[in-house]
């Protein structure tokens, strides 16, 4: 008989109630092999729908090990550190509250870690438009490709591979010697409420354990479906998003010791926007240049967090 492995699957939610319900339906419909015993953390983080509600009846329903928790500091990596403290297992799976698992999720993610004796592991995400029309601007792929984190579409391929990448946490697992090791998910960093500013919690702890040698392992078979929304496939979420995410990676980072500062501001920084805001204004392909234009609102976000950081 093969030995039982254990998982934790940290499921963490925010006034999703109606999405919260398909999500549980899809860990309900999972195919587990039966040397895989696992329970569902959901960490309810200070939510003012239904979904304290949503998740006592599935628990109630389903036959599933499940419990609840709340969290009431707001914020994606405070409810995450909630569910590490109180799961049990062994490995640790954390999803999100708007997508669906496949069937055969949890024991893909589980294989992987078997087979290739590794740290952590990541698995694919596919958008999924559902009547919507995917913008002709919105180009992942090329020279000119725009980042592919606003519908979520982490998707490298149909072969199982080390990762140099760190995963998302849409679809992630730890071992949790990990968080022992190397702590928890940062709080200073991870979505907050309906405030979008500062993103990367999940992340940053990818590379933390990359930074330290380990081996996280992407899955392809581990996927789950995440729905695009019309707001986030619009120029000015884009745009807004890569602000975002130049705040994120300087407060992830911060700058090289060596770098002159100009108002407290790596000097570097304004070389990038100049470089950028240049392109902008001699590009004549739309493409090309919404492209530059997004590179500029990066650059504005890293110089804002660094602004920020020195007051």
């Amino acid at each position: 008989m093969e030995d039982l492995l254990t998982i934790s699957v940290i499921l963490c939610s925010y006034n999703r109630a109606t999405s919260l319900e398909k999500t549980l339906e899809s860990l309900r419909q999972m195919s587990v092999p039966p040397n895989l015993k696992w329970e569902l953390v959901v960490v309810d983080n200070n939510s003012t729908d239904n979904t304290r509600g949503v998740v006592e009846e599935f628990a109630r329903t389903s036959g599933l090990n499940v419990r609840y928790m709340f969290e009431p500091g707001q914020g994606s990596s405070r409810a995450r550190n909630t569910g590490v403290a109180n799961s049990t297992s062994e490995i640790i799976a954390f999803t999100d509250d708007d997508v669906e698992v496949s069937p055969e999720w949890l024991r893909e993610l589980a294989g992987a870690f078997t087979e290739f004796d590794c740290m952590g592991v990541g698995g694919r995400s596919i958008p999924t438009w559902n009547g919507l029309c995917r913008p002709d601007w919105l180009i992942t792929a090329g020279r000119y490709r725009l980042v592919s984190g606003p519908i979520l579409d982490f998707d490298l391929g149909d072969q199982a591979r080390e990762l140099r990448v760190a995963p998302w946490g849409l679809n992630m697992a730890f071992r949790r010697v990990a968080f022992e090791k190397y702590g928890l998910f940062r709080t200073d960093l991870g979505i907050s409420g309906s405030r979008r500013r500062i993103t990367g919690g999940d992340t940053e702890f990818g590379n933390r354990l990359l930074r330290g040698g380990e081996k996280i392992v992407y899955s392809p078979k581990a996927v789950v479906l995440h729905p695009v929304v019309q707001l986030r496939i619009t120029k000015n979420y884009f745009l807004e998003y890569y602000f975002c995410l130049g705040r994120t990676n300087v407060r992830q980072e911060r700058w090289p010791a060596e770098s002159v500062l100009y108002f407290g501001v790596p000097r570097y920084l304004f070389r990038e926007l100049l470089g950028n805001g240049a392109q902008w204004l001699v590009a004549l392909n739309r493409k090309k240049k919404f492209y530059y234009k997004a590179q500029m609102y990066h650059s504005l976000g890293q110089i804002a967090e660094a602004l920020d950081y020195t007051v």
